[in-house]
Order: structure tokens, then sequence, then C-alpha cells
């Protein structure tokens, strides 16, 4: 194959006019590729009524427009998948492509079920669910129902959805968030995504070399604090938060402007609520802002707003706001926290709610006068921000690289097909198992969308995408202690820690009176508290900076940012070294033991407890038969299936292989979970479905005297020989 692509786009919004995300997506991802000399055509609804198909050019892009019924619901789905499957099939008998990129899931459906298209390779582009799309526009048109044959509409698309998903070769999103809705609802697999960020167009979104000229040519005086937002007005996008939001604001910095961009059929109610509030002389609706317009609204801003309730798939006007140098302070919905965390934590909302939004607004206007200089240098940081990770030269490569994967046939294969390993997602077929060694192979189990290897001797397994160093880093140090609190521990937990150490004790007893016990990925140092109050000379450490700040904040617990598998100790001064739900989520067991074994004294003992993978990989595939329900409700993120997976069997051939005699393998305590700090780490199984889950395991246990390991997690104690 040539270096030059023939791509026809499919899509059921059309790139002639682009108003919407989606259709800014779709026509800058075709006038990018066809800027590099790619053969790129786009078949898509019409903008119109017209009676017939519609074709033009525009920046080399070819654009064939196909008519649409909307006199009814089901005439407005039958005539866009039966239009897109003629258009489709007309278009490939004028001239093949090879390769099918589609972007939404009717007119996909219709050119995939053309029998060229269906024949062709394909990428799906999947910005946000169509379902849940549709039903959060509910009522507001014609098509949008409410009720029963609202509910019958979001069935018919998640239906079509799924058909397309399932028959593409490889599916693109935008952001985690992205992955994660195309898994619950439809069960798409990690090792069949590619995952490609949204972009801003940097060399037309860029800072004003006169923010106070492009100000005057706006209107707008320069004394005034500017908030801004564009938006299509709908419900989820929480415009109605945002006006209650002024009404705090304007009591407490009255001379605060926002502006609103924007069309749609809550125009009319929004403005009346901003009248009902009191803040229509603070809130000004600019109606629809032309593409061409935008930057200059964007540079004026102080700040630019994100109120979303729901569904960010990944916001397309933020990372614009960015490229023009201003700030975003948005909500924690969807994909906005993946864009604004890295650059700054403190730019996204606690919450959604009207008072946290106030609160976080005052806050960052106040600090922007307070220090000047602060605010210029965020500004030239969103600046850095978006050229580093949001412009569309690396947004067009990797959907070039994409696009090439799926043409020559080298992608992940649709479902019932065998799939090929994609970057980084990579273990070879003979994959030794972290735990004794021997090979691996494929394995039926996707816990959260990510696919197992099994080991055929021990039963482990270890999951086709591992997380990089830096990657396993950021989640410690930005993502963990958002779902974990590390100052607080739960009783069970406590539990728990008490329990270890009584063995320890136990095992040991002859031992010196002051023992050294290492905690290795301590958290906040509670075991370590512990220890050091039953008189052990305790230590901690952790991957996170903050989770040691915790540790070493009431000054009575040593802790030490370090890698488990690179301890900053030296061979033979530790009595006791404890692994608590550690070498499942770590890059490197094997090492981490061998370093636990370099540090222990001769005799000193081990203690590592992890989930046990024979009780929790049947109810992963119980919970994930039960289907979307259950998957969107977070309960088949109960069963605990990290990135490394050990059985019993499997644990002691991993203390075995690195030189430590095993004591003794059982069930541990059952420990709940950290209190969450973050609300959606709460979406999980019922407490009660856990309950009596925890009871059955603690009767079965007891009936066999402990001997049959069936509890969520074992423990072993082990002795360096």
């Amino acid at each position: 194959m040539n270096d030059t692509l023939r791509v026809l786009m499919v899509s059921d919004v059309s790139p002639s006019h682009p108003a919407g995300g989606g259709e800014r997506m779709l026509w800058e991802q075709a006038r990018c590729l066809a800027a590099r000399g790619h053969d790129v055509r786009v078949v898509s609804r019409a903008d119109s009524d017209a009676a017939g198909p519609v074709s033009l050019e525009r920046e080399g892009v070819r654009i064939r427009q196909f008519p649409l019924d909307r006199r009814s619901v089901a005439r407005f789905i039958r005539s866009s998948i039966l239009g897109a499957r003629r258009a489709t099939a007309d278009e490939l008998a004028r001239q093949t492509a090879d390769v099918l990129h589609l972007h939404q899931p009717l007119a996909g459906y219709g050119a995939l079920a053309s029998r060229a298209g269906g024949r062709l390779p394909s990428l799906y582009s999947f910005y946000s669910p169509a379902p849940l799309e549709y039903r959060s526009r509910r009522g507001m048109t014609a098509r949008h129902r409410s009720g029963l044959m609202g509910a019958t509409g979001a069935a018919i698309l998640w239906a079509f959805e799924r058909a397309c998903l399932r028959r593409v070769t490889l599916v693109h999103v935008l952001s985690h968030f992205a992955a994660d809705q195309a898994w619950k609802l439809y069960a798409v697999a990690r090792e069949r995504i590619v995952m490609i960020p949204g972009a801003a167009a940097t060399e037309r979104f860029r800072p004003a070399a006169d923010r106070g000229a492009v100000r005057r040519a706006l209107g707008i005086a320069p004394d005034r604090s500017l908030l801004f937002t564009v938006r299509n007005l709908e419900a989820r996008m929480g415009l109605d938060n945002l006006l209650r939001t002024m009404a705090i604001v304007k009591l407490r910095r009255p001379d605060t402007m926002l502006l609103i961009g924007g069309a749609g059929s809550l125009r009319g109610v929004l403005e009346a609520q901003s009248r009902a509030l009191g803040v229509d002389d603070r809130v000004k609706f600019l109606g629809f802002v032309p593409d061409e317009a935008l930057p200059g609204y964007y540079q004026a801003a102080d700040v630019f707003v994100l109120p979303t309730r729901e569904l960010e798939g990944f916001g397309l006007v933020t990372v614009e706001a960015l490229a023009c140098g201003t700030p975003v302070l948005g909500t924690p919905v969807g994909a906005t926290p993946e864009i604004l965390r890295p650059l700054c934590e403190s730019l996204v909302f606690r919450g959604t709610a009207p008072e946290v939004m106030a609160e976080g607004l005052e806050r960052f206007l106040e600090q922007k006068e307070r220090d000047p200089d602060a605010y210029v240098r965020l500004r030239g940081a969103c600046r850095e921000h978006s050229e580093r990770h949001y412009s569309w030269e690396r947004a067009t490569t990797d959907l070039e690289r994409a696009l090439r994967r799926v043409a020559e046939g080298r992608a992940a294969a649709p479902e019932g097909r065998a799939a090929a390993p994609e970057r980084r997602a990579g273990p070879a077929p003979a994959l030794a198992c972290p735990a004794c060694g021997e090979p691996t192979r494929p394995s039926a189990l996707i816990y959260r969308g990510v696919r197992h290897r099994r080991c055929g001797s021990c039963g482990s397994s270890l999951a086709t995408v591992l997380p990089t160093a830096p990657e396993l880093q950021h989640q410690y140090e930005m993502d963990y202690p958002r779902r974990f609190a590390p100052e607080r521990v739960s009783a069970g937990r406590a539990r728990l820690f008490g329990a270890l150490l009584d063995r320890l004790a136990t095992l040991d007893p002859g031992r010196e009176d002051r023992p050294r016990l290492l905690d290795v990925g301590g958290g906040g140092g509670h075991l370590a508290a512990l220890a050091r109050g039953r008189g052990w000379l305790a230590v901690s450490t952790d991957l996170a900076r903050q989770a040691c700040a915790v540790a070493l904040r009431g000054g009575e617990v040593p802790a030490v940012q370090a890698d488990g598998a690179l301890l900053p100790f030296r061979d033979g001064t530790i009595d006791a070294v404890t692994l608590v739900n550690v070498v499942d989520q770590a890059c490197e067991p094997l090492t981490i033991l061998r370093e636990a074994h370099r540090v222990l004294v001769a005799g000193g003992l081990l203690s590592l407890r992890v989930p046990n993978t024979r009780f929790h990989r049947p109810w992963v595939r119980l919970l994930i038969a039960l289907g979307p329900l259950a998957r969107t409700r977070g309960w088949d993120a109960y069963p605990i299936v990290h990135h490394f997976a050990f059985t019993p069997a499997g644990l002691c051939r991993l203390a075995e292989r690195t030189g430590f005699r095993v004591l003794e393998v059982g069930n541990s305590a059952v420990a709940s979970s950290e209190p969450a700090t973050d609300p959606v780490a709460g979406a999980r199984l019922p407490r009660w479905g856990r309950a009596a889950i925890a009871a059955g395991v603690a009767a079965l246990a007891s009936l066999s005297g402990d001997r049959c390991l069936v509890g969520p997690s074992v423990v072993l104690y082990a002795r360096k020989g």
C-alpha cells in the first residue's frame, strides 16, 4: 500500500456548516487528512430538506449529502439508514476506499449494511453514547421524546450503535471517560480501542497580542471580570446552574459579567431564569457564535466556564479556550478532569452545585487580583498545555496512524475474530506468568474493558494492557487520593492491620524487643502507626508524595516516598516486610518481592496480601453477563481483578521464586474499602450485595476450618531462607 489513504467518512451530521462538536470533529479530521494528501470523501445527511443528493467540494474534501424524511421519528431513522446505505454504495461503486471511517450510529449502520461498505476495514469514532445523548435532549425537539416513545428511541439507538461497534475493526475515543462508556454500555474491550484526544486549531485559536484591544472591539469594559461559555443550549450543559451561580457571585462581585454563546431550544427558558434571578444585567446571551468570531471571545475572557452536568465526552471548547491562553474552570464531569487536572488541580470545581461553582469562581478571581503575575503565568501554561497535547497536528498524525493500521489489517479484529495486540497493550503470545514464570494464553476474562491472559499452570492472570511506570506514578499521585482518602482508615481495615501484626508476632515470638517493620505501599501510614503503638520500629513507604505527607503529619511515623521495586534500605536491615494489596497493582511484582527479600534479615518475615482471583473471577463473569445495567451502575467494579490477578497457588510460587519459604496461606480478614473522596468511587455493588457475599464466604471458610481458600483476599506469611 502506498502512503496515500483513500478514506470514506460516513456521518449523521454534516461537515459543510460545523456548528456542534460532532460536526467540527468530522470537518477538522477530513480537512486535515486532505491537507496531507489523502483522498477524503464524506457521506452525510443533508443540511436542509433537499429532495435529492447534494454534492460539493470544500478544501479538497468531496462531500455527498443524502436527503432525509423528517416527518416522523420512524421515517427519520429509516431514511438516515437507507440514505447512508445507498450513498455509501454509490460512492464505493464510483471509487473504492481503503478504510471506512464512521462517526455516528444510524449512518454508520447504513454504511456497514451496504455490501461494499461491509467488506471494508472500518474505524468508528465514539464520542459519546448515542442513546444517552438522545435521552439528555428529551423534549427539546419533536424527535427527542420522553416517556415510552423516548425509551424506545434510546433503545433503538443503543441497538444500532452496538451493532456498529461489534462490526468495526477499531473504535476511536477521545478520552478515558469515553472508553469507560464504551465498555459499560457496549462491552468494548480496550484492545479494540485507540484513544486520540480532540484538538484545537492552535494557529487560529491563540492568545491575543493585546487583550485590551479585543475587549474594546467587543464593547467590554477593561475593568470587568469577564466569564465566558459557549454551549448548545441543552439541559445537560448545566447553564441553569451557571445562572444560579451568577446570582451568588453577583452579591459579592457585582463587577462580574457572563457571556453565554450558543443556540438551542432552551434559550427562552434560560433568559427567563436570568430575569427571575435578577442577573439579566450581568448575563448576556450572544446566540450562535460563528466559528471565526470564537477566538475573540476566548481571548477577551478572564476565565472560560464549563458547567456541564453530564456526558462531557471531551469538550472541544475547553482546549480551544486553553489554546487562546484562557484558563478553564470546569465541573468534575466526563473528560473535563482529564484535560484540566494535569494543568492545574484547582481548575476543576469540587462539584456541580451552584454554591460550589460560585466558591470556585470567587476564589479564582480573587487570586487573579491578588497575584496578577501568577495569572499571567497560568495563561502561558494554558497555551503550552494545548500546544503540547491538543494540536490538530498531533491528533491528525495519530488518526492517520490508526486509519493505516485498520487499512493494513494490523488493528484488533471485530468480536468473534482473533484480535492482534495493539501498541502497549501487547503482551506476546508466550508472555510469562508473573507468579510462576510459565507461559500464559488468552482467556475470556475481561475486567472493566481490559482482557486478561491466564497461566495454565498456577491459574494466575495478567492484563493485556499494563500501565507504564509514569502512568502508575500519576495514578497514585493524582487519581488514587481522590478515590480513597489517605488520611482516613476504615474500622475494617484497621482490624485487618491488627490481625496481620498479631500473626507476625506469633510467628516470631523470640525476636528482639523493638523489631523493625517496613510497610511497603503503606498509604497514609496507618499500619506502621499501629505497629509503632505495639512497640515495633516501623517505617512506611509509598509511591505518592501526598500519602507520605499524611503519614508524616503526626510526626510519629517515618515515611519515605519510594517505589517498592527500588527500596532505599540496606541489605539485611529489616525484621518484617508487609505488602498489603501492592504486588497486584504494581509494574513488577517479582522485583518487589526480590527487594523485600534483600532488605530482610536472615529469617525475616514477609506478610503478603492480595485479592484472591479464584474468588473474584466468577463474580466478574456473572456481573458482566448481566449486561449494561450492571456495568453502568459499576457493579462489575466490586470484584477486584487488578493488573496481576494471583491465585493462592500462584502467590506461593511467586514467594518461592524469590527465595522465601512459605509458612502459611489463608483467607484474609474482610476489610471494607477506604473512605471514598470521589463520588464515582461509590458507584459499586450495593452494600447489601457485598454484605451477602462476605457472609457466605465467612460461613464457608468457618465450616472448612479456614482450609478452603474462598475469601475475597488471601494472606501469605513467609520467611527469608
